[in-house]
């Protein structure tokens, strides 16, 4: 009940300073006048210029309309309903995928199994670092990645990206993501939506606009690695509102209604769709929700009001499938025949064996049972595995631990052809999957060392049909922030000791 208790003090104070969160107003990020870009040298797959216009010259209206939807912090069993409710049970985009998410995952308050469950349910895993530092040290981006391919089953091509906890950068933390050798780009950026709509790119240049929740100090330049920038939601009044969390607006409640929400993110779509089609942002801490549930609701009645009114023009993917797109782009018809937006549809079978893997192989609703294994270390962690208790909590200077178990950590590129890993049989099984969608491309260049990438394989997309047309119709102050995300962060993990203790 003590747990509890606490739990509800950081509940209400979470609450009550939700201005405070990263991602709150920083002021508009400007257009760098002095940046340059030589297009002609600067050339797909492993440097991208910034453009305002769509990629490859195509017609805005013409285009999918992108949703990213991204997760920060740990994953756990209290936030579990929040995100089920916002990533599961609708339609699927119109070539047939579900709807793919992104997670950026500190380790701290973790469990690795629900990181397993979400990747095995297609959504991408990026890292966040161990116990979400701003300008973090290469140590904890590295032991964060280390943490998450161990316990949660990740493959290591497939770690690809990573977001500053508190948007907090600097040089040198850039310099030490770049120099780590196996990131391909990092989402730390807001940028004003409307004064700098660029399209992701990479940082051989430096960045196109204004530094505003980090310092671009030194020589602030990343030959290969991306930025996929944060657009920043604007109130109706043309005023930045935030990054990160919807913001009341102008003249309201400091914390939004849900319908306050539902008209902020009805506008700034809108004004994303009816513009350059940049992709469109929705960026939050799914602990936010436990203690105002109306965001939740406001945000599942956003994306009821997208299916309702713009089903054919929307993709809702995570932030791999965009760079795969960007890399060979696509109109509307063909777009929903390419592997750049494909997915591997869950296996389910009562043929199928039942793995460690996340997914209810057999479909008989058990996931995983008996396979599992609960680690508890008390009073400061409980999560499970699929691969093997540590004897100690995963940390900053020691990512894996010696295990009670020696069960076979996952194949650096996973399994081929979409094939699931068996860590207690300590090798691939081979899956028959639906095939009612494109599978996904192997198009994006692989980070091979500091500075270094290998160009993926081009994917071969076919033409339309005449008939398929698609739908084509012709941040506050650092110590602040400090403060609001630790307790965010804390409160998951408060909720997952209680839980898990009764």
């Amino acid at each position: 009940m003590h747990a509890f208790s606490v739990l509800l003090s950081a509940s209400l104070f979470v609450g009550t300073t939700v201005l405070a969160q990263e991602g709150a107003p920083a002021g508009p990020a400007q257009p760098v006048a002095s940046y340059t870009c030589d297009a002609s040298t600067c050339k797909l797959p492993t440097c991208f210029c910034p453009t305002t216009s769509p990629p490859g010259g195509l017609d805005p209206k013409k285009i999918p309309q992108f949703i990213t939807l991204t997760f920060d912090d740990a994953i756990n069993t209290p936030v579990l309903p929040v995100i089920e409710a916002m990533v599961n049970g609708w339609k699927p985009n119109p070539n047939g995928c579900p709807h793919s998410s992104t997670f950026f995952v500190s380790n701290q308050y973790t469990d690795y199994w629900l990181v397993q469950r979400m990747y095995a349910m297609g959504h991408e895993i990026g890292v966040h670092t161990v116990n979400h530092l701003g300008n973090p040290p290469a140590t904890e981006i590295k032991a964060s990645f280390e943490a998450l391919n161990a316990f949660a089953g990740i493959p290591k091509n497939k770690l690809l990206g990573f977001r500053h906890p508190f948007l907090a950068y600097n040089g040198q933390s850039f310099a030490n993501l770049a120099g780590l050798g196996t990131f391909l780009y990092d989402s730390s950026m807001p940028y004003d939506a409307k004064v700098s709509s660029y399209w992701p790119y990479t940082l051989d240049n430096g960045p196109v606009a204004t530094c505003q929740s980090g310092t671009c100090d030194g020589n602030f330049k990343f030959p290969g690695l991306w930025e996929i920038p944060m657009y920043t939601l604007l109130n109706p009044d043309g005023t930045e509102n935030t990054s990160m969390d919807p913001n009341g607006i102008p003249g309201s409640n400091p914390i939004p209604t849900k319908d306050d929400i539902v008209n902020l993110l009805r506008h700034n779509f809108e004004a994303h769709f009816n513009g350059n089609r940049t992709p469109f942002g929705i960026y939050i801490h799914a602990a936010t929700q436990l203690s105002q549930p109306q965001r939740l609701e406001a945000f599942k009645e956003f994306i009821r009001w997208v299916q309702d009114t713009h089903y054919d023009e929307v993709y809702w993917v995570n932030n791999q499938q965009l760079l795969s797109w960007i890399q060979q782009p696509t109109d509307l018809a063909r777009s929903k025949l390419s592997p750049t937006l494909g997915c591997y549809l869950p296996a389910k079978g009562p043929s199928i064996t039942e793995v460690c893997d996340g997914i209810d192989n057999k479909g008989d609703g058990n996931i995983d049972t008996g396979l599992v294994q609960n680690c508890a270390f008390p009073p400061d962690a409980y999560f499970s595995t699929c691969f093997g208790c540590p004897t100690k909590i995963p940390n900053g200077t020691e990512s894996v631990p010696p295990r009670t178990e020696q069960r076979a950590f996952i194949l650096d590129a996973g399994c081929p052809d979409g094939g699931v890993w068996d860590p207690t049989g300590a090798g691939c099984v081979a899956v028959s999957r639906p095939a009612t969608a494109p599978t996904p491309a192997s198009n994006l260049p692989t980070p091979a060392g500091p500075g270094k990438f290998i160009p993926g394989t081009a994917a071969v997309i076919p033409e339309a049909s005449a008939s398929d047309n698609g739908g084509d119709k012709s941040k506050g102050s650092g110590a602040s922030r400090s403060v609001v995300a630790g307790v965010l962060t804390m409160l998951g993990g408060l909720i997952a000791m209680a839980s898990y203790a009764m």
